[in-house]
C-alpha cells in the first residue's frame, strides 16, 4: 500500500471526524478512511463504508461489479416475451416506469412518459408510455415564413412502439392492457445508449461521491475520470462528464444570505457607504437566489448626464463561470473614447430580466431617458 498526495480530516455520518487519504492500490486510486488499526475505504455501495482487509485485493473487487455503478442489470426484461410483458403487475406507476426504461435500455431505444387518464376522484388509473420517436413534427413548423434557423434534424418517425397500463382498483396493483414490441426505425448503437436522456441521471450515491471528493479539493473531472475506471467505463457510470458539470453548478448558485453571491453585494454596498453617489440595485428569486443585479458609480452616473443621448447596449452570451448574461451600457464621448454607464448582471435573456434592468437603470440615472438606443438586435431587447 502506497499513500500519495494528502491526508487530512474529514467529517462523515454522524460527526465523527476520521483521516482521510488518497491511497493507491496497484494503479487504483481510492479515497481511503483511517480508522485505527483498520482500514476502510470509501467505496460506495449504496451509501456504506465497506471494512476492507489489508489484503484484499481491490482490482478484485472491482472486476465483481462492486464498484461505483457496478454492473449494468436489466432486471427481469432479458428475453422477456410479449406474454410475459401482458402478465406483469406492478405495485405503482413508477415501477412500470423503471421497467420500461430498462426494457429499452436492454433493447436500445429511448422512452418517455405519455398521456393518462384520472378518475373523478382525481386519481391517475390509466398512463401509456411511449418510444421517444413516436409521433412526427407538426408542418405548420415546416410553413413559417417567418424562421430564421434551419430545422433540426427530424428524429421523429411515429413509431409504434408502446406499453400501456391501467390500475386494477380491486387490487390496488397496476396490469399491463397493451404492449406493441416493433419499431419502425433503427436501434440506437451499443456504445450510445448511455448518451440517451432518460437513461442518464446522477444517482444519490453518485452526488455524494461529487460533494465528497469536491469538499476534499479534487476536481469533477478528475473524480469522472475514477468513477469510470472503477465502473470499467464511462458508459457504466450512468451520466456524463457534463451532467456531473451541471449538477456542481447548479451547488454553486450561492444564496444571498450566503455564498458568492453575497460576497459582491457587501462589496457594493461597502461602495456606497463610501460614495453615496454610487448606486447598486438587486432583487431575488426563489431559495433567496440573486436574480438581476445593476451597478453605477458616482462617475458613471455624471457621464450619462453628459453623454446619455446616445446609449448602447449589449449583453455577452454568458461568458462568465455562473453563466449569466452581462448587460454593459456605453457609448463614446467627444474625444471618441468608451464611457461607460453601468454594468448589470441578469439572471437571463428574457424580457422581464431587461424590463426590471432597464426600469432600474433609467432610475438610476435619474429618469433621463436616451434619444438614441444601439442593440444587438435581440429579440428580448
Amino acid at each position: 500500500m502506497q499513500l500519495s498526495g494528502w491526508i487530512g480530516d474529514f467529517a462523515v455520518g454522524f460527526g465523527a471526524v476520521w483521516q482521510l487519504a488518497l491511497v493507491t492500490f496497484v494503479g487504483v486510486h481510492l479515497i481511503a478512511v483511517i480508522e485505527g488499526p483498520a482500514l476502510r475505504i470509501w467505496h460506495c455501495v449504496g451509501n456504506i463504508l465497506m471494512d476492507v482487509p489489508q489484503a484484499v485485493d481491490i482490482n478484485a473487487m472491482c472486476d465483481k461489479g462492486t464498484g461505483v455503478m457496478g454492473a449494468v442489470d436489466f432486471g427481469d426484461v432479458a428475453d422477456i416475451t410479449k406474454n410475459d410483458i401482458l402478465r406483469k403487475v406492478f405495485r405503482s406507476e413508477g415501477d412500470a416506469y423503471e421497467f420500461y426504461k430498462r426494457l429499452g435500455k436492454f433493447y436500445r431505444f429511448g422512452i418517455r412518459r405519455g398521456d393518462m387518464f384520472k378518475d373523478e376522484k382525481g386519481n391517475l388509473v390509466w398512463r401509456r408510455f411511449f418510444c421517444n420517436r413516436e409521433g412526427q413534427r407538426d408542418k405548420k413548423h415546416y410553413n413559417r415564413i417567418d424562421r430564421k434557423r434551419s430545422h433540426k434534424p427530424e428524429t421523429m418517425t411515429n413509431c409504434e412502439a408502446r406499453m400501456c397500463i391501467y390500475l386494477d382498483k380491486e387490487s390496488s396493483l397496476w396490469r399491463v392492457k397493451k404492449i406493441i414490441l416493433n419499431h419502425n426505425h433503427d436501434m440506437t448503437h451499443p456504445g450510445m445508449v448511455h448518451l440517451i436522456t432518460r437513461f442518464r441521471s446522477v444517482t444519490d450515491v453518485a452526488k455524494a461521491q461529487l460533494n465528497g471528493f469536491q469538499g476534499c479539493g479534487i476536481s469533477t473531472a478528475k473524480t469522472m475520470r475514477y468513477m469510470a475506471g472503477v465502473s470499467e467505463g464511462y458508459s457504466f457510470v450512468g451520466f456524463l462528464k457534463k451532467d456531473a458539470y451541471n449538477y456542481m453548478d447548479k451547488k454553486r448558485h450561492a444564496k444571498i444570505v450566503d455564498g458568492d453571491a453575497n460576497a459582491p453585494i457587501v462589496y457594493l454596498e461597502g461602495k456606497v457607504d463610501v460614495d453615496p453617489t454610487s448606486m447598486v440595485r438587486y432583487n431575488v428569486i426563489d431559495d433567496e437566489i440573486l436574480a438581476n443585479l445593476l451597478w453605477a458609480d458616482g462617475g458613471n452616473r455624471i457621464d450619462y448626464q453628459y453623454f446619455g443621448d446616445v446609449l448602447a447596449f449589449d449583453s455577452t452570451y454568458k461568458k462568465n463561470k455562473y453563466k449569466r448574461p452581462l448587460v454593459i451600457f456605453s457609448r463614446c464621448n467627444n474625444h471618441k473614447q468608451t464611457c461607460i454607464f453601468g454594468f448589470g448582471l441578469v439572471l437571463d435573456e428574457s424580457i422581464a430580466s431587461y424590463t426590471w434592468l432597464l426600469e432600474n437603470f433609467l432610475e438610476v440615472m435619474c429618469s433621463k431617458q436616451p434619444f438614441v438606443v444601439v442593440t444587438d438586435g435581440d429579440d428580448s431587447i
